[in-house]
């Protein structure tokens, strides 16, 4: 007589278990026979109040004590990565804990393309423990699988694959443009419908996210213009890009607008942590004293407070992590120095409404603030000189110091020479830098792509 392999007692029971779940609020479940089985074992077409929706996934579900982890549980792939990572249908894996009677879901075709992107082969589907799948926990589940299931159908289909080319995952309601440039790289233009800024996703900048507004448009030295070398944040762009960048934010305009009806948009944690980051970068570059500066008044402050202390005491126990933030340059710095470094300088950071532009949504409270007022455009009278010489070099305005000889022609052209008394970097306009002349209160503000000519001193040769 043939025998029944002992390992169909628990898978069976594992299929019974996700049937009878799914079947309880509705769902349809269809059997995948035994020899048609090619890695899914269920077919699911998931209803809504009801009526039958034209969502349909596939399930491999497993069962045993053979499939746990020390972190949870793992399916194998085996030859299944192609199928299960490039069919039409997306596949998930389901574990059945015998011992806890306990089901546990993961999107295997999620974690394929994910890891291809990176460059990985995944050998293994990871089932995290958390949350079960039970009776409390299936209607954030379908709502999740059918979200995931959305980006399969129409126009969403396009801005699926160019969300997995970028490592992100786009709302139904985003608006998102791609462009490729001149030398085959990707750009994506993304705006999340009512916040007050937009994003742009660069194939060659390993899709980190720039988060821009009109105000972060400073080609040569003044926002809102488009030609010469534009910057967009903190990205050099051609003309090409920034031409199709500006147009995509414009026509845009009005998704930024709040949604009377909609619940309240969260806050972006990315765009904040971005934010925060670039102005400390900004602020390390403009300002060489600003570290020391502020680690006093920390100091000076957690006399008197010990939750400070004890968090300084946490953040500084590891003496290579301290070492690395006060010797090191922002971009040289792992991850732990420059939280290290941020906890220096900045004080807390104000969260305002995600409708707001960025530099409004996100402030930043210094530690230790700079004292100076601010000057705008309209005190500008004349330019900085570009006139080279055998004893000038052309510098940008970040690489001003207390000291410096620059040179400045007036209104009519004329050439003088100023010395630089402060610079420090601008609150007024995040990512620009002013510059005091001459210890008077004649000063203004600088943009990226603005150039002095500093005369060469002795010590810099």
């Amino acid at each position: 007589m043939p025998k029944v392999p002992n390992s169909r007692r628990p898978g069976r029971a594992a299929v019974n278990a996700l049937r009878a779940l799914l079947e309880q609020h509705n769902h349809i479940v269809q059997e995948v026979d035994g020899q048609n089985d090619f890695g899914e074992d269920l077919l699911v077409t998931f209803t809504e109040d009801g009526e039958v929706t034209g969502d349909l996934v596939k399930i491999q579900v497993k069962g045993g004590r053979s499939w746990r982890r020390a972190d949870g549980y793992a399916v194998p792939v085996g030859d299944h990565g192609s199928t299960w990572a490039d069919g039409n249908i997306p596949v998930l894996c389901v574990v059945h804990d015998p011992d806890t009677d306990s089901l546990y879901w993961a999107n295997a075709t999620k974690q394929l393309r994910s890891a291809r992107r990176n460059g990985e082969a995944l050998k293994t589907i990871i089932v995290s423990p958390d949350p079960e799948l039970d009776d409390e926990s299936i209607a954030d589940f379908v709502a999740e699988v059918r979200r995931y299931l959305s980006r399969y159908r129409g126009n969403r289909i396009i801005q699926a694959q160019l969300g997995e080319m970028a490592g992100v995952e786009f709302g139904p309601s985003d608006i998102v443009r791609h462009h490729v440039n001149v030398y085959g790289e990707d750009l994506i233009f993304w705006q999340r419908r009512g916040e007050g800024f937009a994003t742009l996703l660069h194939s060659d900048l390993d899709w980190h996210p720039e988060h821009f507004g009109p105000e972060h448009f400073y080609p040569d030295g003044r926002p809102g213009l488009l030609s010469g070398t534009p910057v967009v944040a903190g990205t050099i762009l051609n003309a090409g890009e920034a031409s199709w960048l500006a147009a995509c934010f414009d026509a845009a305009r009005w998704a930024r607008e709040p949604i009377a009806d909609d619940p309240p948009l969260q806050t972006n944690d990315d765009a904040r942590d971005n934010y925060v980051a670039r102005r400390v970068e900004h602020r390390l570059r403009v300002e060489p004293g600003a570290l020391p500066r502020s680690l006093q008044k920390l100091r000076n402050e957690a006399v008197n407070d010990p939750d400070l202390a004890a968090i300084a005491a946490e953040l500084e126990s590891d003496a290579t992590v301290s070492a690395e933030a006060l010797s090191k340059p922002w971009d040289e710095m792992s991850e732990k120095s420059r939280r290290l470094v941020t906890f220096y300088l900045v004080k807390e950071v104000h969260v305002g409404s995600p409708s707001l532009p960025i530099d409004k949504q996100f402030q930043i409270e210094w530690r230790h603030s700079q004292s100076t007022g601010e000057y705008g455009f309209n005190a500008r009278v004349g330019q900085p000189s570009t006139h080279m010489s055998s004893h000038r070099e052309r510098v940008s305005a970040y690489r001003l110091r207390p000291g410096d000889r620059i040179y400045w022609l007036s209104r009519y052209g004329n050439e003088r020479g100023r010395e630089v008394s402060a610079v420090w970097d601008s609150e007024d306009n995040p990512g620009t830098v002013c510059v005091r002349f001459d210890q008077l209160t004649l000063a203004d503000t600088f943009w990226p792509g603005e150039r002095f000519v500093r005369k060469v001193s002795a010590n810099r040769g």
